[in-house]
């Protein structure tokens, strides 16, 4: 079953992290009404990136984590996205 992203919440740490890479709080919310993907995360078993584009067209990876509403995650960090993170939301031709 594939997971439900519907809320990101960020910690203040969470915040700088992204506010260092030049990633806003809006654009993190953005995320889940367009379309993206979950994937697991290969450094931490229990997190998953999110990889998915702004509104304006950004493509960005977050790290989240499930909190105890299994559509609610809790946001890491973030960056944007590489190469072969874009190519996984890109629809099969």
């Amino acid at each position: 079953m594939p997971d439900r992203v519907l809320e990101l919440i960020a910690t203040p740490a969470a915040l700088e992290k992204l506010a260092a890479r030049t990633i806003t709080i809006e654009e993190v919310g953005q995320l889940p009404r367009n379309r993206h993907v979950t994937v697991r995360n290969p450094r931490a078993e229990t997190r998953r990136l999110l990889i998915g584009s702004t509104d304006g067209g950004r493509p960005l990876t977050l790290v989240i984590e499930q909190t105890l509403d299994p559509t609610t995650w809790l946001v890491i960090t973030g960056w944007s996205s590489t190469e072969a993170e874009r190519n996984l939301v890109r629809p099969k031709r």
